[in-house]
């Protein structure tokens, strides 16, 4: 059973000792694309499917829903979750945290990314929780985030039964910054993570030394190798003035291979993500799962 907290980026040799605590497992074709996983003996081997359900009840479902928690040292917060028409307690189901870009409000900001979500989460049963944050500049990072997440977190998991094996990540822009940061410290706890219009130098680290860790650092003490999917348009300033063209690289020489753990795609765009993008990513995401 896995822990439901979450360590802040910036103690990220902390956490390093709990790299080992999880495995990466790819799961078997039927599963994904559809995401409706089904752990029954008969169907697929136990053993070959991690299986470690919340067994959460008393959430209210299906569709959107605001839900309120108390954040140690910030006080009331709401966050913003959608639960498929197909979910059912009985059966743990995935879950997909989703980090807004910087905008200003930010609670409708989350709400945006959520419906941005609802489609793919529907047609594959999955649940999406979009976080709003502290920032008063709508960025991500801020004095009580990681609380915020990780009561968010703390709170789905005990109201909805979320196969704690199958916990993705997804952010954009400034999101997709602090996602690589927050994912790439978290292996025990993510299965996978993607993101889109998003840069490693923006916040997870460095190659110029201006602040730690090094990316190389970084890549090359991560494990397991957490999978990841990039997405980024070739109009992007992040992409042609910014570093992240080069972000590919910086997981392949970290232990990254294209195409089984690292999935990259540059599209013909600016700072931006699409429908389309979110399958392409789901599709990339659903697959693995955290094993012992």
């Amino acid at each position: 059973m896995r822990t439901p907290w979450i360590l802040a980026a910036v103690t990220l040799a902390a956490a390093s000792g709990l790299a080992t605590a999880a495995s990466t497992v790819r799961l078997p074709g039927s599963m994904c694309p559809g995401g409706d996983a089904i752990f029954a003996d008969g169907y697929e081997s136990p053993t070959a499917i991690p299986h470690d359900p919340s067994n959460g009840s008393g959430g209210a479902f299906p569709g959107n829903v605001t839900r309120t928690i108390n954040v140690a040292g910030i006080g009331t917060r709401s966050y913003y979750l959608h639960v498929p028409p197909g979910y059912a307690p009985s059966q743990s189901a995935p879950l997909l945290l989703a980090l807004r870009g910087q905008s200003l409000p930010t609670a409708s900001a989350a709400q945006q990314v959520r419906a941005d979500w609802t489609s793919w989460a529907d047609s594959n049963g999955f649940l999406v929780l979009a976080a709003v944050g502290n920032s008063t500049q709508g960025g991500w990072g801020a004095n009580g985030d990681i609380a915020e997440i990780s009561a968010a977190l703390d709170d789905a998991l005990a109201a909805y039964n979320i196969e704690r094996s199958r916990i993705y990540l997804w952010g954009y822009s400034a999101g997709a910054h602090y996602g690589h940061a927050l994912a790439l410290s978290n292996t025990d706890y993510f299965a996978a993570y993607a993101v889109s219009a998003g840069s490693l130098e923006q916040y997870a680290c460095t190659d110029d030394g201006s602040f730690p860790p090094t990316c190389a650092s970084l890549l090359a003490a991560t494990l397991p190798k957490i999978p990841v999917d990039i997405h980024i348009g070739n109009s992007d300033p992040l992409y042609t003035q910014y570093g992240a063209g080069a972000d590919p690289q910086r997981f392949q020489t970290g232990g990254w291979i294209t195409n089984r753990n690292l999935y990259f795609t540059l599209f013909v765009g600016g700072h931006i993500y699409t429908s389309a993008h979110l399958g392409q990513i789901w599709n990339h995401l659903c697959p693995f799962a955290l094993g012992p």
